[in-house]
């Protein structure tokens, strides 16, 4: 003869659910109380995108350091270069590499054109073969004191 479980425990037993099944269970008494609050769904708003537009894969974006949303596309930005004042476009593929792949900053945008971009490189590396020689004079004659 099995033992006799009290109703109170079955009826607790039933109310138990997951956290997913919780959460979407809160999800849907939000949207239900809150009438007022416009739930967006970004996959419906794709017809008022502008024409060209890329869409956005927010999982693939970096950190979110803010309290604006991400985006949901990118379209292509024009910018004139800093160095040399050339007007130039920052494509929506571009915008969606750096964002999504590299994970860039979303603050930062496109400031140089790719010829300038190359010449500053050249220009870092250059800086930077000029000061290793003394940076590891300054480090060898460390390290002979310290021997000393």
């Amino acid at each position: 003869m099995g033992a006799r479980v009290p109703t109170k425990f079955k009826e607790r037993k039933a109310a138990l659910k997951s956290g997913k099944q919780r959460r979407a269970q809160i999800v849907a008494r939000r949207k239900k109380s809150n009438s007022a609050v416009e739930w967006i769904d970004p996959d419906s708003l794709t017809e008022n995108w502008p024409r060209g537009a890329i869409a956005a894969n927010h999982a693939g974006l970096g950190l979110l350091n803010s309290y604006s949303y991400p985006p949901f596309y990118y379209v292509d930005k024009p910018f004139t270069c800093r160095d040399c004042g050339a007007e130039e476009i920052w494509r929506a593929t571009q915008q969606k590499w750096f964002y999504e792949v590299v994970k860039g900053d979303l603050a930062a945008t496109a400031v140089r054109c790719l010829s300038c971009r190359r010449k500053e490189r050249q220009r870092r590396a250059k800086a930077r073969a000029d000061s290793l020689p003394g940076l590891l004079a300054k480090s060898a004659k460390k390290t002979r004191a310290d021997a000393v």
